[in-house]
């Protein structure tokens, strides 16, 4: 009787253990304000490759070009 009064003990217990670890897997993780923002950062990246920041004028002479910061052509 003892043993099997033990047996019950021991599986109750177990069932409870495992349930709470299932239950406390399940939970909803909310990340903060700051984290996010980071993240949204990290994705967007730093440039925008849309924006073109060269101009780029031909030599008089003929003999190539040269490029300029702020115009709208990439050199």
């Amino acid at each position: 009787m003892n043993k099997k009064i033990l047996k019950v003990v021991f599986v109750s217990a177990f069932a409870l253990v495992a349930g709470y670890s299932v239950y406390a897997s399940q939970q909803k993780v909310e990340m903060s304000d700051l984290a996010m923002a980071n993240i949204e950062a990290l994705a967007s990246g730093e440039n925008d490759h849309s924006q073109k920041i060269w101009e780029r004028y031909y030599r008089p002479d003929g003999t190539g070009y040269n490029c300029t910061k702020t115009g709208n052509e990439t050199c």
